[in-house]
């Protein structure tokens, strides 16, 4: 006959046995293993877009240019609780320009954008250089204008001369080391969003650029311009994940062009210019 006393030990062992290290019973750590496992998942990076998705090289008046299949835009300022807690990042390997809230605790997108940077890869080391400067989360770019650009006009010096060229809005950035760099409409060119085209500047498309400033865009907002290898942030990639928002693009970075590629390689007709009316006599 068994004992109280050597009951009470066997059934102490038992719990003892189905409980783990930190004390949880066998069903609780169940269940945090599962969690552990889904945060696991939705930190996990994307699969990279298939060979459909690439950059193309084109002549555009003359000129090469970088060309991607668009996407579509996404704003959501319904979802926006306080404008002074956006900031935006930009992916120069996927070209995309997206809008963030952080709120309570986590983050969640609010726009996104495609868009166009400078023709040449890598970070901006010179005036005239044709390449968008990089910075950081702990060194992020801040907006220290947003200019009524409607009127402004550019000679790109492809023969079409001096053109209507930024959109309605030009918001500049505070770029240390350079000036003149900011993100602005796309007047006359929008074809060229997404891809690499310009001097330096981040191009939008016009009415994307009109969205970004009436419902995101404010004085010393955060800017972050990500370099050529980097991919999704964590915060990123959970935001998207819960958020259940899909994309067309996300590159394979050791697949994409390199600047000697893109000077290079067969390039598609694009854009050129009318040829000139025979003269009257």
């Amino acid at each position: 006959m068994i004992s109280l006393s050597t009951a009470f030990a066997f059934l102490l062992c038992l719990s003892t046995s189905l409980a783990g290290a930190d004390g949880m019973t066998a069903s609780q750590s169940g269940e945090a293993n599962q969690k552990r496992d889904k945060d696991k998942s939705i930190d996990a990076p994307f699969p990279y877009s298939d060979a459909s998705t690439y950059e193309q090289v084109v002549v555009d008046y003359g000129k090469r240019a970088v060309r991607l299949v668009p996407d579509e835009r996404i704003s959501l300022p319904g979802l926006m609780k306080h404008r002074e807690k956006c900031f935006i990042i930009m992916s120069k390997k996927d070209y995309y320009l997206y809008v963030y809230e952080a709120q309570d605790g986590d983050t969640v997108m609010l726009a996104r954008y495609d868009c166009a940077f400078g023709l040449k890869k890598g970070n901006k080391q010179k005036r005239g250089d044709m390449r968008t400067p990089n910075s950081t989360m702990a060194v992020p770019f801040t907006i220290s204008q947003l200019a009524d650009a409607s009127t402004w006009r550019h000679d790109f010096g492809d023969g079409r001369g001096n053109i209507k060229a930024y959109g309605n809005y030009f918001l500049r950035l505070v770029t240390p080391g350079h000036s003149g760099i900011g993100i602005h409409g796309s007047t006359n060119n929008e074809v060229s969003v997404p891809g690499r085209a310009s001097e330096g500047c981040i191009r939008l498309r016009d009415a994307d650029i009109d969205d970004l400033r009436r419902n995101f865009a404010f004085l010393h907002m955060k800017v972050i311009i990500k370099d050529e290898k980097a991919d999704d942030l964590p915060f990123e990639r959970r935001a998207m994940r819960r958020q259940n928002i899909e994309r067309k693009r996300h590159l394979d970075p050791q697949k994409v062009l390199s600047n000697e590629d893109i000077q290079n390689a067969p390039a598609q007709q694009g854009r050129a210019r009318k040829a000139a009316a025979p003269a009257r006599r």
